[in-house]
């Protein structure tokens, strides 16, 4: 209840597609990568906003990267446990840090 809620309030007045627009446009802003996985996220796009933070892990180091994996963490906890695409994003993000 309380990471949903979190997601609502970083998402709301946000328009998916200007949103989207500008973190296609500036990949290395991560706060822009991680609004735009928040917004692909309340949108439906789970696998969108999974692949979206996977990438950024893998192309950033240090404080970034922990910050990054924190979030995709945030939002793993918003997907049903059984959904495949949880599961295929969790082991994706170990490959990446491991």
């Amino acid at each position: 209840g309380l990471a949903q809620t979190q997601l609502l309030m970083r998402t709301e007045g946000l328009d998916l597609n200007t949103v989207i627009a500008q973190s296609t446009a500036t990949p290395t802003d991560i706060d822009l990568q991680l609004k735009a996985a928040d917004v692909e996220i309340v949108n439906g796009g789970v696998e969108a906003a999974f692949t979206r933070l996977l990438h950024a892990v893998k192309a950033t180091t240090g404080d970034e990267r922990s910050k990054i994996k924190n979030h995709l963490l945030d939002l793993f906890a918003l997907v049903d446990p059984s959904d495949p695409r949880l599961a295929a994003a969790r082991k994706e993000l170990a490959s990446a840090l491991f």
